[in-house]
């Protein structure tokens, strides 16, 4: 009854007391730490999480982003828990305390309540103050976790943060515009190493999946998955269970929260092992070995980037060195040890050997998911993906679409990357996805699994070949075969495999059905003649289908069958009679031959049999029958010789690795009867219908007789002998490559070596191959049999087995034979040689072809008997000479069928046989050259040759085009020549020849004879290159001395210089006698680590070396070494100044005649200086100009930054900077840059301009239009397919186009004669500077570039252009100017745009030929712009024209305007022009009211207002006609106003007139000394007449038809000088 909130009085003595139904427990949240005495922590807090609840309320004294420091209370956060019990209320609490989240710097005691409130004493309320401080002494409450799952657990943090660290250390170097993503790797698969408890944990993690990842350690694996929660905390889901991890990296180790718990786990740290951090060279030691070392004190000097830096000790202790002064050491080496003043700080970890206590669960399951993430490029198990992902698919279509997807996601990669330099790539996949960087990584790392790519590919198309049995099906779906088209579209080597199953499974997918294709051949069989159908070159895909209708039902059409069969086996030998008959009811054929190639009379009959069994079994049975037929056919004609032949032909499947054993034994078991019947081989062919039968073979002199001859397996029978496969395993092993054609063998030879070499032994790649057709010698049956040829080298070539360096050869067997004679074949394959070479050069080269055979069969009579003479066509690099083409006749031995001897055509026959042989020095050299991406020097003769075919054929092909009468003009005949250069004894360069590849000299030379379309009489250039195969073409003082003479003949001659570069820089080496010798006096021999004193050689050693080898002075133990010698000229420092010798030598060169380079592999240190000097550069795509190999760098930068030689000098670099000018794929086409420069040089230093007749007619008008609005300039100079440019058609090449993109530069042909030319980029260009790999800060920078504006780079290139024009190559110069100015921002004042635009000056300056410069429409020159090009700096050459719809002036009229014509110019002119505004001033004038006068002027300020932007143009207008080509004209400043439609035609004859003139100008000069320019074109002026003497064409008319009067006057003119001379001189005795 008492009220419960009222005031009455409570006697607590005797009232009882109420029932307690609420119960509170309080726990403080404290930034503690329980297990270090809960010692408080200071820090950062990130994340608190709590969310209160009807039992439980809390409150927090900081939030998220909050923190504790050092002087704040340790407790942050209170929480109530309250019930009805106080167990309700503990539970409450314990679940309240399980949900917070305290993220942070900072420990607090959450977990460790949780483990207190479950304590037995807590819950049985047992406890006082003093308990609690008996479980902190006693640390008897824990939080614990398994060790292993802990490191598990840190392990999957440690890789998932590695791999988000290495993404955005990509992403942000990828931002920067760096191209290096070496890093990907690092990323999929890596180590992380664990150490927990004294123990370490090494782990290798590998990615198999973005979120998937497996574990391995002791060859246990583990397979994670993690999910990120938007938190940051992970979800690990392992051994079965998911597990919450949390960790953070702090000062003292990894603090991980594993599913709620903390655990900490230290960093282990060895204070005795003292580590460099440094990459660099010990430079000494600061203590002696087991001195005392203090914490702190330095214990070593390193040098590191030129800088020395002492290094301190971590703790204190007795040192011990680990290392030697000098010694070379990289970052974490161990530089010395400790034995510690205090041991107990050094802890003994040891590894873990054993198994972790996780379970292995698999993870991911499904086929079709591990086919996604091996195609992204995760690892994965690729042959059982494949299986098992279209396992999972019942239905074609569904099938189908998988695979096609795969496909095309795989094509989605590597078509970026086919083909393409890596940074190229980088570069263009970066600037494409700038805003989504993901997907450059993701599209590398899968391009850098390829080969496991090509794997899962590889595994997915023979999973296709079954879709037939599997589906039911005949043909594959075509979107499937779409996708597989595409794989075959791939070019690199590195899809090789690829590319061959998917052509194969293209192929047999357009083979008609089996059971068609049978039918079909039935059909032939009864309606065709079978001794023609067998000669059918139809026939081919159907010999070996004649097979299967041996067991015909109709009888007539087996034995047609049969009896076709052979005709077609045998086709190249002479059947003199066949029959067909049954043994045993067994159909069975005999037929007689002879070879077809030997003389009737010398030829023996030969035997033949072929019995049809239904299986092994049959034969077994029946095989005492077939002997006993065999020997009644050949009892009459027997010979002694092994020379008949037995065939069984089996109908019925077999086991296929039953079917060699099983017939071989048969075979043996009846091998006296086969040796009396002289059989030379037995032949097994075994059905695999619907594939290509089975072949075995056993020739009698295989093994101890009738074994089987592996090489020819599945080969028919009569291709061993045909395609002379016996001359290539005397030499080589064999492994027979896949081949597509019937006709067709394809084997890898390696070369059978008596001891190993270097890379392997040499490979040789044959292909072999029968033609059944007769237009072999014609032009159009080579191409194609040669492209077929290539095809199959091709597709080889893709095999992973073969080499980059092998070679290969080409042979094919003709078999039709041919009414012509040896000579006159000879003759035509001559002939289509030389065009199927030029043709198909790139191909050749690309595939190393060093031979091509052809062997061909002749029908001739001998003794009134027609027989078969057999013809060999070689065209052969083995000599040296590239594809030398050579014809032969042929002996054959008369019983073995093989070639005894070939005999070459021609009077002075020389005969020779040898099987294929072994690399020769010649074959050795070019695969030498092949290795390192070039060709071997000598083939660049024949590239050149090939080129001079091509270059003419191109020629003849436009004057035909234009003009049909001409259609029938040949090409010269001895197009090229050539004479090597030597230095004779007396050490004097002479013309002559040696065998190709006896030179010892790394350096090489020719003076080669050319004749070009420009001079069809020939032409003189001088060759130079490096030979790559003489150590590695370095440089020493013989190759620099060659090197001298060879570009000092070329001067002296004045002829051209052609450098082919590709080399190692200036040659190293060390005195090689010594290095076994030389002794080592030790500071202390017991304790070498003490350092050395000094090298020695004993007494005995030093006697033995000749005088001058070494200087030394006497020691105790010999004599100690002063300075090394050596006997040998070249290993040092005396390459270096022969090095600077040829550098001057080029630059010398470069200005007297025309030099050019041509990089065909790598060319390094001097290699690229002379490559440069020589100014103008032709670089193929592999051929890197570097200073220092990236390997060297990457040692000295002390990390793998440069991943290879192009990053450093390759296109990507050299184009953009100008050292390059142009940049060629291969060296065919470099050949060919080559002659195309050379087309527009002149042939010699003083020669006039070389002109080319020329297919464009000269008078027809310009067709192409420049515009107001930027348009390419190159259209303006080249033109379009629509319409004709200035120049000749075809003629213009662009040169220098990476680099300086404001400015277009290259050379053409006006009217056939060459010209420079330089143009000005309209549209807006940019300027790519990259970054530095080797700088991780810095950012590739992208300069946009205004159009008509000359910057630094575009105005160097204008002035290097025009000296290039000028230097020797003498080519009139013709300049369309359009520039508005030079770009004066600070950057390019800083880029020192003033220094290059006054080269522009001194280029023009110096220039000696005519150069025109042309504003063209719609162009305008300005300013300083004009200044740098008008023709006062060189008044003797330099010409300035404008176009009438051209302009010139300092400003545009917009900026002279600002000047010249402001606002209240402009307002005056309204005033005074319009009429409305001179009636409202005359009005204001007669105004006396002044608000009139208001109103008049407000009415004038908005009429002027109005017309401003009016006369404003006006003004524009106004200034503008001050710039038009009529007053320049006008005033003097161009010669001329040359209307663009027109120009062209008055351009040549101007520039024609002006070289003609200038020659008549340069020998009257030369013949009277005082004449200047301006008197002897005075001189010419006088002679021409009264006539126009500014009329072009009128000139050039006088001076052809008067030249031997002008000349006669020149010699007058000589003459008259001579005796002033002599006049002048006796007035002065």
């Amino acid at each position: 009854g008492t009220i419960v909130y009222g005031d009455s009085k409570i006697d607590f003595l005797t009232e009882d007391y109420k029932d307690i139904d609420s119960h509170v427990i309080a726990a403080r949240i404290t930034a503690e730490n329980p297990d270090e005495g809960f010692k408080p922590t200071s820090g950062t807090i990130e994340r608190i999480k709590f969310q209160s609840t009807s039992n439980v309320w809390g409150y927090f004294s900081v939030g998220a982003n909050g923190g504790i420091h050092e002087f704040a209370d340790s407790q942050f956060g209170h929480l109530f828990a309250k019930g009805p019990t106080r167990e309700h209320a503990r539970k409450s609490l314990v679940l309240a305390l399980k949900e917070i989240e305290v993220r942070g710097e900072i420990r607090t005691t959450v977990e460790y309540l949780v483990q207190l409130l479950e304590t037995d004493e807590f819950k049985q309320n047992t406890i006082d103050t003093s308990w609690l401080d008996g479980l902190i002494k006693e640390k008897s409450v824990s939080v614990t976790q398994p060790p292993h799952l802990v490191v598990t657990s840190a392990a999957i943090y440690k890789a998932f943060q590695h791999i988000n660290e290495v993404s955005a250390e990509l992403k942000g170097s990828l931002a920067k515009g760096q191209v290096s993503l070496s890093e990907i790797s690092n990323m999929n698969s890596f180590p992380i190493e664990i150490a927990y408890l004294d123990t370490k944990y090494p782990f290798t993690v590998s990615r198999l999946a973005p979120n998937l990842m497996n574990l391995e350690i002791n060859g246990q694996n583990i397979q994670v998955k993690i999910r990120e929660n938007p938190d940051g905390s992970l979800v690990a889901n392992f051994g079965g269970v998911p597990h919450r991890i949390v960790a953070m990296d702090e000062p003292l180790g990894l603090r991980l929260s594993l599913d709620g718990v903390t655990v900490l786990m230290p960093t282990i740290f060895d204070p005795s092992e003292l580590r460099t951090d440094v990459t660099g060279k010990v430079v000494r030691y600061l203590q002696e070995p087991g001195a005392q070392v203090e914490a702190g004190q330095p214990y070593v000097e390193v040098e590191a980037m030129k800088m020395i830096m002492p290094l301190k000790a971590s703790e204190s202790g007795t040192i011990t060195h680990d290392m030697s002064p000098g010694s070379i050491i990289s970052a974490g080496d161990l530089l010395a040890s400790l034995t510690l003043k205090d041991p107990s700080k050094v802890k003994k970890i040891v590894t873990f050997d054993g198994q972790l206590d996780i379970d292995d669960v698999e993870i991911l399951d499904s086929g079709v998911e591990s086919v996604e993430y091996a195609l992204a490029g995760f690892a994965q198990d690729v042959e059982k993906a494949a299986a098992s992902s279209l396992d999972s698919f019942d239905d074609l279509s569904a099938a189908s679409a998988f695979v096609s997807g795969a496909i095309e996601n795989y094509l989605a990669v590597e078509t970026q990357f086919d083909g393409l330099l890596l940074d190229d790539v980088v570069q263009a996949l970066n600037k494409a996805n700038k805003d989504d960087l993901d997907v450059v990584i993701d599209l590398n790392m899968a391009h850098q699994q390829l080969a496991m790519r090509n794997k899962l590919i590889l595994a997915m198309l023979r999973q296709v070949e079954t879709f037939g049995d599997r589906f039911g099906i005949r043909s594959m779906p075509d979107d499937l075969m779409a996708s597989i088209e595409g794989l075959t579209q791939l070019k690199s080597k590195n899809y090789g495999e690829v590319t061959l199953s998917a052509g194969a499974i293209i192929r047999e997918s357009k083979i008609p059905s089996f059971e068609d294709r049978k039918a079909e051949l039935r059909n032939l069989l009864v309606s065709e003649d079978k001794a023609a159908l067998a000669y059918s070159a139809s026939l081919s895909a159907g010999v070996d289908l004649l097979s299967a209708l041996f067991d015909d039902a109709d009888e007539a059409v087996s034995s047609a069958a049969l009896e076709v069969y052979v005709r077609r086996v045998y086709r190249a030998h002479s059947i003199l009679d066949i029959h067909t008959s049954k043994i045993e009811g067994q159909l069975t054929a005999n037929w007689k031959f002879q070879f077809a190639d030997i003389s009737p009379e010398e030829s023996p009959i030969r035997h033949g049999q072929i019995t049809v069994v239904k299986d092994f079994a049959s034969a077994s049975k029946s095989m005492p029958a077939m002997v006993a037929q065999m020997t009644a056919e050949v009892a009459d004609n027997l010979v002694d010789d092994f020379v008949n032949f037995l065939h069984i032909a089996q109908v019925a499947s077999s086991d296929e690795s039953a079917n060699a054993a099983n017939y071989e034994s048969l075979f043996r078991e009846n091998k006296a009867s086969l040796e009396a019947l002289k059989i030379r081989t037995a032949n097994v062919l075994v059905p695999a219908v619907p594939k290509t039968p089975r072949y075995y073979s056993y020739p009698q002199c295989q093994g101890s007789g009738y074994e089987e001859d592996v090489l020819r397996r599945d080969m028919r029978p009569t291709f061993h002998h045909l395609l002379e496969l016996g001359r290539l395993t005397a030499n080589h092993d064999l492994t027979r490559l896949d081949a597509v054609g019937k006709n067709a063998q394809v084997y890898l030879g390696t070369e059978n070596m008596a001891r190993p070499v270097r890379g392997g032994p040499p490979q040789v790649v044959f292909v072999r191959a029968l033609s059944h057709s007769s237009d072999v010698a014609t032009s159009g049956g080579a191409t194609r049999a040669l492209i077929q040829g290539l095809d199959e080298l091709e597709r080889a070539l893709s095999d992973s087995r073969v080499s980059e360096t092998a070679s290969s050869r080409v042979f094919l067997h003709s078999l039709p034979e041919l009414e012509t004679t040896p000579e006159e074949v000879a003759k035509t394959y001559t002939d289509i040689m030389d065009k199927l070479k030029s043709r198909f050069a790139t191909r050749l080269l690309k595939l190393k072809v060093d031979e091509i055979e052809v062997k061909l069969r002749l029908k001739a009579t001998e003794n009134g008997k027609e027989t078969i003479k057999p013809v060999r066509l070689i065209a052969s690099s083995m000599s040296g000479e590239w594809l030398k083409v050579s014809a032969y006749n042929e002996y054959p031995d008369k019983i073995t069928g093989v070639t005894q001897e070939f005999c070459s055509l021609g009077t002075d026959q020389m005969c020779t046989f040898d099987p294929y042989g072994t690399s020769n020095v010649v074959q050795t050299k070019r695969a030498i050259a092949r290795r390192v991406g070039s060709t071997y020097a000598y083939d660049f003769l024949g590239l050149l040759e090939v080129g001079l075919v091509d270059q003419w054929d191109t020629h003849l092909k436009q004057l035909a085009a234009n003009d049909i009468t001409r259609a029938t003009e040949a090409m010269p005949t001895s197009l090229f020549s050539s004479d090597e250069l030597i230095l004779d004894d007396s050490g004097e360069l002479i013309r002559g020849s040696r065998p190709i590849g006896t030179n010892k000299v790394g350096m090489v030379a020719w003076h080669t004879t050319m004749k070009t379309p420009e001079y069809p009489e020939g032409r003189e250039v001088v060759f130079i290159a490096n030979d790559v195969t003489v150590q590695s073409g370095s440089f020493g003082v013989s190759e620099d001395d060659f090197y001298y003479a060879a570009s000092e003949y070329a001067r002296k001659l004045k002829i051209p210089r052609v450098y082919i570069a590709c080399n190692a820089g200036a040659r190293i080496g060390l005195v090689e006698e010594l290095k076994p010798k030389f002794q080592v006096k030790f500071t202390d021999p017991a304790n070498p680590s003490k350092g050395f004193d000094y090298l020695y050689l004993n007494d005995e050693d030093y006697l033995e070396l000749d005088e001058g080898v070494v200087n030394a002075e006497k020691c105790p133990e010999g004599y100690k070494l002063i300075d090394i010698i050596g006997s040998n000229h070249g290993i040092g420092v005396e390459n270096l100044r022969g090095s600077g010798m040829i550098a001057g030598e080029t630059s010398r060169a470069y200005d007297e005649i025309f030099t050019l380079s041509y990089v065909t592999g790598r060319s390094v240190g001097i290699g690229a200086y002379i490559v440069r000097l020589g100014q103008r550069v032709i670089q193929m795509k592999q051929g890197p100009m570097i200073l220092t190999g990236f390997s060297a760098l990457n040692k000295l930068l002390g990390k793998e930054v440069y991943t290879s030689q192009d990053q450093l000098g390759g296109p990507q670099v050299m184009h953009p900077n100008g050292v390059t000018h142009e940049v060629v794929d291969n060296d065919q086409e470099g050949v060919k840059a080559i002659l195309d420069w050379l087309s527009y040089v002149a042939k010699d230093a003083d020669a006039l301009p070389a002109v080319r007749e020329s297919a464009d007619p000269v008078e027809r008008d310009v067709g192409f239009m420049p515009t107001k609005t930027p348009y390419d300039p190159r259209l303006m100079l080249a033109g379009t397919p629509e319409a004709s440019g200035f120049f000749d058609k075809g003629s213009f090449k662009e040169y220098l186009s990476g680099w300086g993109k404001s400015v277009v530069t290259g050379r053409a042909r006006l009217g056939g004669i060459p010209v420079g030319v330089i143009a000005v980029e309209t549209r807006l260009v940019e300027q790519r500077i990259p970054a530095d790999p080797a700088n991780p800060d810095s950012r590739e920078a992208i300069l946009p570039q205004a159009g008509q504006v000359w910057f630094p780079d575009s105005s160097h290139k204008t002035a290097q252009a025009i000296r290039d024009f000028g230097n020797s190559e003498n080519l009139p110069l013709m300049i369309f100017a359009n520039w508005r100015g030079f770009s004066g921002g600070t950057r390019d004042m800083a880029g020192e745009i003033l220094k290059f635009g006054a080269m522009i000056v001194d280029a023009l300056r110096e220039y000696e030929h005519p150069a025109m410069i042309y504003i063209p429409p719609h162009g305008e020159l300005r300013g300083g712009s004009w200044v740098v090009v008008d023709p006062t700096i060189n008044l003797e050459q330099m010409e300035m024209y404008a176009d009438v719809d051209s302009r010139g002036g300092i400003l545009e009229p917009p900026g002279i305007c600002e000047v010249k014509f402001r606002k209240q110019d402009q307002l005056t002119a309204m005033h005074r022009t319009d009429n409305e505004l001179v009636i409202l001033d005359a009005d204001l004038d007669n105004c006396m009211v002044d608000s009139d006068a208001l109103e008049l002027k407000k009415k004038i300020k908005e009429r002027e207002e109005l017309l401003l932007p009016l006369y404003t143009q006006v003004a524009h207008e106004f200034a503008d006609l001050h710039d038009r080509s009529g007053r320049m004209k006008a005033k003097g400043v161009v010669r001329d106003v040359v209307s663009w439609p027109k120009s062209r035609e008055y351009f040549h004859y101007r520039i024609k007139r002006r070289i003609v003139q200038d020659d008549l100008v340069a020998q009257l000069m030369a013949a009277d000394e005082n004449l200047s320019n301006a008197d002897a074109v005075a001189v010419l002026k006088e002679k021409f007449g009264g006539g126009d003497f500014e009329n072009d064409k009128e000139v050039l008319k006088y001076f052809s038809e008067n030249e031997a009067t002008i000349q006669s006057s020149i010699v007058d003119t000589r003459k008259a000088a001579i005796r002033a001379k002599i006049d002048e001189l006796e007035a002065m005795l």
